[in-house]
C-alpha cells in the first residue's frame, strides 16, 4: 500500500476498534504498576476495574451506533464495512458487556485477581471484531490468531489447576493444527487464483465455469475445504469438537461463559460471508460437508450430553449440538436462510447468557456448583430462580411458544424448501432426544430431595435483572418477532446487492 493511500480511508468506520485498542494499551500500561501492589490492594482495585471496563464498553457501544453502516472497503481491500459487520460487532460488544457484568462478583469470591484476564478478553474481542470485518485471507488469518492466542492463555489462567493447564495445552495444539489448515487453504486459493482479496476472488469465481478450467475449479474447492475445516474447529462443530468439553471444564467459570457466549456469532457471520457471498458460485459442492457435520454435531452432542454428570461438560456438548442446528441453514444453502441463521445464533446467545448467569451466580454453602446433583431441590432455596431456569431450559429444548422453538422452526422450514426431508426428520428426533438431558436437570431442581441442610448465597442484583429481562424476551418473542426479523432481512438484502 502506498503511504499516501492510508489517509484516503474512511477511518470513522474503525473508531470502535481504535477505541478498544486504546483501552488495551492504557490497561497494559496500568498493569505494570498493578503488578507491584499487595494482595489486599488487588482486592480493592479489581472490582472498580471491572466496572470501568463495563463503562468503557458502553462508550464503545455508543460509538458503534454512531458509525456509518454503508458498504465500504478499507485499507486497500484488507477490511470491509457493511450492515452485516455492524450488526455482528454490536452483538459482540453487547455479549462481552454481559460477560463482564455477570463476572463482577464471581471474580471477588473466587479470588481471580489476575489483571491480565481483563486485557486478554478485550484483545480477543478486538480480534473477533477484526475477523468480522476481514475482506482478505491474510487479515482473516491474523484476526483468528489474535483471538485464538488470547483464548489459549485465558484457558490456562488458573495456574495452580492441572485440569486448566491440560485443557490449555490440548487447545493450543489442536488450535495450531486448525490454524495450519486455514493457512494451507488460503495458500491453495492464492496459488489457484493469484489473489487473497475477497472481492477479486468473487469476481474470478463468478466466471470460473465459463473458462472451463477444471484444475482451477478443483484448486479453489480444495483450498476452501481446508479453510472450512479450520473454521469448523473454531465453532466447535463435529468431528472437530474434541477440544471443547475439556476447555469448558478446565477454564474458570467466567472465562468459560465468555467462550460460550461471545465468539460463536463471529465465526458464523464469517461462514455466511464465505458461503453466501464470496464463494457462492462453488457453495453447492460443500452442501454435503455441512450435511455430514450437521448430523454428526447433533448426534454426538446429544448422545454425549446424556452421559454427563458435570454441568459445564453438559453445556459444552449441548453447544456442539446447537452448532449442528445452525448448520442446517448452510446445508440447505439458500441465501434467504441468512436471517434465520442469525436469529438462531442471537436467541442462542440470550439463552446462554441466562444459563451462565445462573451457573456463575449460584453458590450453595459458599461453594460454586459443579455437578448436576448440586442443584438438588433448588426450588426450595430459590423458587424464582428455579422458574427462570425451567423456562430457559424449555426454550433451549425447543418447546413452544418460547423463542428457542421459533429459532429452530425457521431453520426447519428453510430445509424443507431445499427438500432435505430426511435431515428435518433426524433433527426432530435429536430435539426429542436432547429434551431428556434438559428434563433431567429440571427433575433434579424440582423433585430430588436432599437430607443435609443447604443455604444459598444471594444472587447479585444486576445478574437478577439480566435473568429477568432475558427470560421475558424468551417468553414474549412470539408476540413481536417482526422487529428482529425485519432487521435481519435488511442484512440479507444488503448482501444481495
Amino acid at each position: 500500500m502506498i503511504l499516501q493511500e492510508i489517509f484516503n480511508n474512511n477511518f470513522e468506520v474503525l473508531i470502535p476498534e481504535f477505541f478498544i485498542t486504546l483501552i488495551i494499551l492504557t490497561f497494559l500500561l496500568f498493569g505494570t504498576f498493578y503488578k507491584n501492589t499487595k494482595n489486599n490492594e488487588k482486592i480493592l482495585i479489581i472490582k472498580p476495574l471491572n466496572n470501568l471496563i463495563i463503562f468503557l464498553l458502553l462508550i464503545t457501544l455508543l460509538l458503534m451506533f454512531n458509525t456509518p453502516s454503508h458498504t465500504i472497503i478499507l485499507m486497500n481491500g484488507a477490511l470491509c464495512n457493511d450492515n452485516l459487520t455492524q450488526y455482528v460487532k454490536l452483538i459482540l460488544i453487547i455479549s462481552t458487556l454481559f460477560c463482564y457484568i455477570i463476572q463482577s462478583n464471581f471474580i471477588i469470591k473466587q479470588k481471580l485477581f489476575s489483571f491480565e484476564i481483563n486485557i486478554l478478553i478485550l484483545i480477543s474481542l478486538l480480534g473477533l471484531m477484526v475477523l468480522v470485518s476481514s475482506f482478505n485471507l491474510i487479515t482473516l488469518y491474523l484476526a483468528i490468531e489474535l483471538q485464538s492466542l488470547s483464548f489459549y492463555i485465558l484457558t490456562a489462567s488458573q495456574k495452580k489447576s492441572t485440569l486448566s493447564i491440560e485443557a490449555a495445552l490440548k487447545y493450543f495444539i489442536l488450535g495450531s493444527i486448525a490454524s495450519g489448515f486455514i493457512l494451507f487453504g488460503s495458500s491453495i486459493i492464492y496459488g489457484s487464483l493469484g489473489t487473497l482479496n475477497f472481492g477479486n476472488i468473487f469476481l474470478i469465481l463468478s466466471n470460473i465455469y465459463s473458462q472451463g478450467n477444471i484444475h482451477l475449479i478443483l484448486g479453489v474447492i480444495y483450498g476452501f475445504l481446508f479453510l472450512l475445516i479450520g473454521i469448523f474447529f473454531k465453532t466447535g462443530a463435529a468431528p472437530f469438537h474434541f477440544w471443547l468439553p475439556d476447555v469448558y471444564e478446565g477454564s474458570p467459570n467466567n472465562i468459560t461463559a465468555f467462550f460460550a457466549i461471545v465468539p460463536k456469532i463471529a465465526f458464523i457471520s464469517l461462514l455466511i460471508r464465505l458461503m453466501f457471498d464470496i464463494f457462492v458460485d462453488i457453495s453447492t459442492f460443500f452442501e454435503v460437508i455441512f450435511y455430514i457435520s450437521t448430523v454428526l454435531s447433533m448426534l454426538i452432542g446429544s448422545l454425549a450430553a446424556l452421559q454427563q454428570t458435570k454441568i459445564k461438560r453438559l453445556l459444552a456438548y449441548s453447544s456442539i449440538s446447537h452448532v449442528g442446528f445452525i448448520f442446517i441453514g448452510f446445508t440447505s444453502n439458500l441465501i434467504d436462510n441468512i436471517p434465520y441463521i442469525l436469529l438462531y445464533v442471537i436467541i442462542y446467545i440470550i439463552m446462554s447468557i441466562n444459563l451462565w448467569t445462573f451457573y456463575i451466580s449460584l453458590n450453595i454453602n459458599h461453594k460454586p456448583t459443579k455437578y448436576l446433583t448440586d442443584l438438588s431441590n433448588l426450588v426450595e432455596l430459590n423458587p424464582a430462580l428455579s422458574f427462570v431456569i425451567i423456562l430457559t431450559v424449555f426454550s433451549i429444548a425447543g418447546i413452544p411458544p418460547l423463542a428457542g422453538f421459533y429459532s429452530k422452526l425457521f431453520l426447519f422450514i428453510s430445509a424443507i424448501k431445499a427438500k432435505y426431508f430426511g435431515l428435518i426428520f433426524f433433527s426432530i428426533l435429536i430435539s426429542i432426544l436432547s429434551s431428556f438431558y434438559y428434563l433431567r436437570m429440571i427433575k433434579i431442581i424440582f423433585f430430588e430431595q436432599i437430607s443435609k441442610n443447604l443455604f444459598m448465597d444471594q444472587i447479585p442484583k444486576l445478574n437478577s435483572i439480566i435473568l429477568i429481562i432475558n427470560t421475558q424476551f424468551l417468553i414474549f418473542f412470539f408476540l413481536f418477532p417482526d422487529f428482529l426479523l425485519i432487521t435481519l432481512n435488511k442484512i440479507n438484502f444488503y448482501l444481495l446487492i
